[in-house]
């Protein structure tokens, strides 16, 4: 049985992980660095093969790695084949085959590197005269240039960004196997002079009357609204279909055109007498794909060039295949945060072609109730909520003006929404309602923005308790609770490079930044007096006035198919100042749950060191938040996943003035404050959605007293330290 492989190298330019994958043989698959939890259960089949149950554990198992001596070897030559492909062309690689027990072997692949070569001259023979221009033009751009370590992988990565941008200018037929290298290592001084080759095609019908390659132009461009294949399409010559002609484009359909033609013509770059443009096809299909209305959207061409044509000429078919335009959907859900158990129902209608210009409308119904426990008791009390929401989505921008050429480039949105919420708990009752009227568009293929330009909330409270009251009437904790509305603005920049293509490493990074009340003061101060505390009132209801900010980066590496670890780093600050002390309830930051620090629950963290021990519910907030979370995920077998975690952080008060006992914010004090919890979870991944368990102990508590903050190693553990989480999906 094959132990370990090893590989020793000197060599820093070639990462470990580049190097492992050249290997033919690796060792059985660990978790937690040291577990061969795959191979153990492999291990427990049995030998009859005809059983269900071994079958089964087969299945899910990994079986045993065996030493093959053929395979080292295969590995040691891919190990030198990939040193002199970066350059190292006198490297050399060996292996030694240590026995570490009674059936167990390991493998060490030793590399004896050489000195480096390097590119000492870069030539370019282009025989396409229609294509030099093109190739020379854009040398500033290529990745083999003098001086640089040579690294057979970049020629690759040349061919493919030659190719891309003489398919975007019209060359259709180009591919990159006309594109080849030579290189002389004849020079000595550990150089090479490197040589690019552009070849024309040969004279079997790819060429024009010249011999060279030929540009390509669109003939016809036909939009296709059909369920059907779109190669029985062809071969049947669309009988049945109906014809529309628009702005020379051919629409053809079945029954009735749903969508205007407007409304596609304006996501799609394709358009007949126009050059064929890769990247602008690829911009068309995601723009068309975009659009809710539709499920399927598939892009194909036909040559129909002549031998003697000079250019080509492309008949573009783009199929179209809808979706229901009417849906109707019913979702039940339960949940358990820290203990609390809770249900909860939505009833949803999405039209997807409102006015035929492929608008969404959604309208959902909300209601859900959790039993929570009184905090340090075993008393519970019940959480109602309903709510009702209404939201519209136009794929275009809605304003006064037109962008021209906006839609194609940017992707926009308009998104209109209207939300009411009623919340009863046993210490207020509290209505929400929110009106907001926003845009966001993609700059890029990873970024999105999101703008607001404004944005309604208002918040009464019908009921709030007696004693409750009484608790906060003389903190700055009323401030939350009295009745209050907000007039908005905000705006959101996300990257997210996660991909089809990018599942083992990828960043996920959302800046917001978001301002209130500094329109709406200095407009009711024309006319209105403030106060007796200085603040200014519309309809006898004050008026929030603040500043927010929040930065959330999230960061995920699989180190193989069973490892993965995952990272996210979470600051914010809002800071109140002119009509409002502090900010409103709904945009204050709170700490803990499921999805922030594990070891306690929602909202039972901080601000800093304070101690509440009046309140009988967990409801602590604040202006600012900081937070680190660390999580190690590792596949067990079937959709059993499991994960350790670290949490760190907490929440603090930002003016001396409305902060808690403790909760204030200071430069050299915060950092003793910080929060840590730890814990472990199970996973179960049915790929449509995850099931989640955690369980949070707390390592370091802030309100303990200094030097006893380390709880872990200062008190004896029990279960009831435990904190269990259930949700759906990842934290983070």
């Amino acid at each position: 049985m094959l132990a370990r492989t090893m590989i020793h190298s000197p060599i820093r330019d070639i990462s470990m992980l580049e190097m492992k994958s050249y290997l033919r043989q690796r060792e059985n698959v660990k978790i937690l660095g040291f577990w061969k939890a795959h191979l153990g259960i492999y291990n427990l089949s049995g030998a009859d093969t005809s059983k269900w149950v071994n079958k089964v554990l087969r299945r899910i198992g990994e079986e045993p790695v065996l030493y093959d001596e053929v395979l080292t070897r295969m590995s040691r030559d891919q190990l030198q084949r990939l040193m002199h492909s970066k350059g190292f062309f006198t490297a050399l690689v060996t292996d030694t085959v240590i026995p570490t027990g009674k059936k167990k072997v390991k493998v060490v692949y030793t590399i004896h590197p050489s000195r480096r070569y390097r590119i000492d001259q870069m030539g370019y023979r282009v025989d396409d005269d229609s294509m030099r221009a093109y190739v020379l033009a854009d040398t500033s751009r290529s990745l083999l240039r003098r001086g640089r370590p040579f690294d057979a992988a970049l020629h690759d990565e040349e061919r493919d960004r030659i190719t891309s941008r003489l398919r975007n200018q019209g060359y259709y037929a180009f591919n990159k196997d006309y594109i080849s290298f030579s290189v002389d290592s004849a020079l000595g001084r550990y150089a090479v002079v490197d040589s690019l080759i552009l070849s024309c095609p040969l004279p079997d019908g790819a060429s024009n009357p010249n011999g060279t390659h030929r540009r390509y132009y669109y003939r016809n461009v036909y939009y296709i609204i059909s369920e059907t294949p779109q190669r029985a399409l062809l071969e049947g010559g669309f009988q049945g279909f109906d014809t529309l002609s628009y702005e020379g484009n051919v629409f053809l359909f079945e029954k009735n055109i749903e969508v205007h033609p407007t409304v596609l013509i304006s996501s799609s770059y394709l358009s007949p007498g126009e050059r064929f443009n890769a990247f602008y096809a690829d911009r068309t299909q995601m723009l068309l794909s975009g659009l809710a209305y539709f499920r399927y959207v598939d892009i194909r061409y036909k040559d129909v060039t002549t031998p003697d044509d000079e250019n080509g000429w492309l008949d573009c078919y783009i199929q179209m295949v809808p979706a229901r335009k009417q849906v109707f959907s019913v979702e039940v859900e339960g949940t358990n945060s820290s203990g609390n158990l809770g249900a909860g129902g939505n009833l949803r209608y999405q039209h997807r072609n409102l006015w035929r210009g492929a608008e969404v409308l959604d309208v959902g119904f909300r209601m859900s109730q959790e039993r929570q426990f009184v905090r340090n008791t075993t008393d519970v009390f019940n959480t109602s909520e309903y709510g009702v929401e209404v939201g519209l989505e136009v794929p275009k921008f809605w304003l006064p003006f037109e962008f021209e050429g906006f839609r194609k480039r940017f992707t926009p949105k308009t998104n209109i929404q209207a939300v009411y919420s009623y919340q009863h708990r046993p210490d207020y009752t509290r209505t929400i309602a929110n009106l907001r009227y926003g845009y966001n568009w993609r700059s890029s293929r990873y970024v999105t923005h999101t703008f607001n330009p404004a944005e309604f909330n208002l918040v009464w409270l019908p009921y709030v308790n007696d004693d409750f009251w009484k608790y906060i009437s003389g903190t700055f904790l009323r401030y939350s609770y009295e009745d209050h509305f907000i007039l908005n603005s905000s705006y959101a920049f996300q990257f997210n490079n996660q991909s089809r293509t990018r599942q083992t490493e990828y960043w996920f990074a959302r800046i917001n930044m978001e301002g209130a009340g500094n329109f709406l003061r200095s407009l009711v101060s024309l006319w209105e007096k403030p106060d007796e505390n200085g603040h200014y009132r519309v309809m006898d209801i004050q008026f929030s006035q603040y500043v927010k900010g929040d930065v959330d980066v999230r960061y995920h590496h699989a180190i193989n198919r069973a490892n993965t670890f995952a990272y996210r780093l979470f600051a914010g600050v809002g800071y109140p100042y002119g009509n409002t002390k502090v900010l409103p309830f709904e945009k204050r930051y709170f700490s803990g749950g499921a999805n922030s620090l594990r070891a306690w629950p929602v909202r039972g963290v901080g601000p800093g060191t304070f101690v509440d021990t009046v309140s009988a519910f967990y409801n602590q907030t604040a202006d600012i938040k900081l937070e680190l979370n660390a999580e190690y995920r590792f596949k067990m077998f079937w959709v059993l996943e499991g994960a350790l975690f670290a949490d760190a952080g907490n929440i603090w008060g930002i003016r001396s003035d409305a902060s808690l006992p403790g909760g204030l914010f200071e430069f050299d004090e915060f950092y003793k404050e910080i929060a840590i919890g730890v814990g472990a979870g199970i996973r179960l991944d049915f790929n449509y959605f995850l099931f989640r368990m955690d369980a949070g102990v707390k390592a370091r508590d802030p309100i303990q007293p200094v030097g006893k903050r380390w709880v872990l190693a200062n008190q004896p553990f029990g279960w009831n330290d435990l904190t269990f989480n259930f949700a759906i999906g990842y934290p983070f």
